[in-house]
């Protein structure tokens, strides 16, 4: 293998790990900012409802951040879009801090 492949080839592999690891993060700062707004919403399903914004990483890029705004406004919650992507930002580093770190 020439050193362009393999250089190659360490960077689709350091890319596919960068891919897996921001999915991975998002789905679980989506669940933990789920359970903020389920207890922000007093829903008494928080695991379920966390669960669902979990999975909601799949579904595009902002697909948590519409589903939680949607619902917050709902529920007549008061909480503005800066607040909220504001949230969903801080958790996101807290979670990519604690995943590399362990």
């Amino acid at each position: 293998m020439t050193a362009i492949r393999k250089r190659a080839q360490a960077l689709e592999t350091e890319f596919a790990y960068q891919q897996e690891f921001m999915f991975k993060a998002e789905a679980r700062r989506n669940a933990l900012v789920g359970l903020w707004a389920a207890a922000t919403m007093r829903r008494q399903d928080a695991d379920a409802y966390a669960q669902e914004l979990a999975l909601a990483s799949a579904e595009g890029p902002t697909a948590a951040f519409e589903r939680l705004r949607s619902d917050l406004a709902l529920a007549g919650a008061s909480v503005s879009d800066d607040e909220l992507q504001s949230r969903m930002a801080a958790v996101l580093r807290d979670v990519a801090r604690d995943m590399h770190d362990h």
